[in-house]
């Protein structure tokens, strides 16, 4: 299975192939510290990464200008579905959601498993790392979405409104906000807050709903 790269200012043409995956590819996303260098994720089981000239299977990380993949992730033991970039400059992170119900950070400089977060009874089909809040966001069709702290891996909370299976998420740096895609055409949008408590220790944090959440249909 292949990923295209096409240029928009040039009459959208394809610019370069990467082939790796042996199965379906379900998502790609840039690398905000370097945009020459994305993940992919693959129904073979596998996280790729590559400088937008490179690629992998499972989950694949790239570079631009090389058509095959800088490093592959395997440890899914079904297909992964989705992946994400730590926003953070300190940790050189990935996280994936797959079929086997998993949710797995990774450290794409070692090339390890750091965490894998367990919960979800059903596929996880969107994972983020929220680029402002110190959360780790994840849907699945267990029709729930579930908040992770991202330092301590705890989960934090659990949420189910009954609109069916959870498809995206998405959020926006420089925002607090998050929005959920669900199964039965409808979008959810919360917005989260970072709070301390005298309880917790020094410099660690919770995380606060303070509003509403606003449904759109």
């Amino acid at each position: 299975m292949t990923i295209k790269l096409w240029n928009w200012d040039k009459k959208w043409s394809c610019q370069q192939v990467f082939e790796g995956h042996s199965h379906y590819v379900m998502q790609i996303v840039i690398n905000p510290k370097d945009n020459n260098t994305f993940a992919s994720a693959s129904l073979d089981r596998t996280v790729k990464g590559m400088h937008t000239y490179e690629s992998c299977v499972s989950m694949q990380v790239w570079q631009l200008g090389s058509p095959q993949p800088n490093f592959t992730l395997e440890g899914h033991q079904r297909g992964v579905n989705c992946v994400d970039y730590y926003h953070g400059g300190d940790k050189p992170y990935l996280i994936s959601g797959a079929d086997d119900s998993l949710v797995k950070i990774w450290d794409y400089q070692n090339k390890t498993c750091v965490q894998t977060l367990e919960g979800h009874s059903q596929n996880v089909s969107s994972v983020s790392f929220h680029p402002e809040l110190p959360i780790i966001l994840t849907g699945s069709e267990d029709c729930t979405v579930r908040v992770w702290h991202a330092n301590t891996y705890r989960l934090e909370n659990t949420l189910n409104y009954g609109l069916d299976r959870v498809w995206c998420i998405c959020t926006l740096k420089g925002s607090n906000n998050v929005c959920f895609g669900y199964d039965e055409g409808s979008v959810m949008v919360k917005e989260y807050a970072l709070f301390t408590s005298a309880s917790l220790s020094p410099g660690e944090s919770n995380i606060a709903v303070p509003s509403l959440p606003l449904l759109l249909v």
